[in-house]
């Protein structure tokens, strides 16, 4: 064998050693299999039982120690599928020749006097693991009217189309509280989809609190770009996640987002179509609140 084989069967070792540690399961070549690529010489000659090798002290262990006449097992049992072989047996031999070998059964079985008590260990209480919290699911559409923001609910995902019967409604309010009834698209139309990841190692970290933060950094990036002073949130993800804390927040009511901002917390517009008496209360609600922009309209 070259000193070039040598060298390309310790690297197939180890790399078998790490996929094991891994626990992927390696299967190579026996033969050059048809319509497949070519599979390389060393592989193909290479032998794995021949290049099982363990430390010394652990050798000298095992040639020491009687070994039992394995039963023999018939050729059939041997694993082959479609002229693969898997080097799983060779490296769980490996891990057995490295393991130290198990006390004599007579040093095992110690002897206990019937006059010493046998002294018993209580195991720690292990309290139990805090539950893991949900990740929150949400789709917001973000739009400008004027000199207030509207940040609406979409339950269904997709952004307003000019015939929703829910973006009508949004018009219509618009119109009541005598804004513009063509609010302007913002982040290119785009919504504010949560969460923002679908896998990975930081999936489970998008949090409640990573979600307000999102949005509220959002929504003040677009105060930066435009004075505002009063932000439509409508529908139950747009009060939570818009407003400083999860407690809950009572609608028809303003709370105060930053200096000169308010935000101002109403249902959201499905739930309007639904139950058409809530316009009265977003009437009489809009009627002690729209001095708000009334007044930079008129300024």
């Amino acid at each position: 064998m070259t000193s070039e084989t040598t060298v390309q069967n310790e690297q197939e070792t180890r790399r078998q050693a790490m996929l094991q540690a891994m626990q992927i399961d390696v299967w190579l070549p026996r033969q050059q299999l048809l319509n497949a690529a070519p599979a390389r010489d060393y592989l193909l000659e290479w032998q794995a039982e021949a290049e099982l090798t363990v430390d010394k002290p652990a050798a000298a262990q095992v040639a020491a120690a009687p070994a039992a006449p394995a039963p023999q097992q018939p050729a059939a049992s041997q694993p082959r599928t479609r002229g693969y072989v898997s080097v799983h047996d060779k490296l769980a031999a490996l891990q057995a020749a490295q393991t130290p070998q198990a006390a004599p059964e007579s040093v095992k079985a110690a002897k206990v006097k019937p006059s010493e008590p046998i002294e018993t260990v209580t195991a720690p209480l292990v309290e139990p693991a805090a539950p893991v919290e949900p990740i929150p699911r949400f789709v917001l559409q973000l739009l400008r009217a004027g000199s207030c923001l509207l940040l609406a609910d979409l339950p269904v995902g997709e952004p307003f189309q000019a015939r929703d019967p829910d973006y009508q409604l949004l018009r219509d309010m618009l119109r009541a509280a005598e804004l513009t009834d063509q609010p302007s698209f913002l982040r290119q139309g785009a919504p504010i989809r949560w969460p923002l990841l679908q896998a990975g190692s930081l999936m489970h970290e998008q949090n409640a609190a990573a979600a307000r933060s999102c949005v509220r950094d959002l929504l003040s990036v677009e105060l930066a770009a435009e004075r505002t002073v009063c932000i439509w949130l409508l529908g139950e993800h747009a009060v939570r996640f818009a407003s400083a804390d999860d407690h809950s927040t009572q609608l028809y009511t303003l709370k105060p987002f930053l200096e000169g901002v308010q935000l101002w917390c109403l249902p959201g517009l499905e739930v309007v179509l639904q139950q058409p008496l809530l316009k009265r209360e977003i009437w009489h609600s809009m009627c002690q609140v729209r001095s708000l922009w009334q007044e930079k309209e008129g300024g």
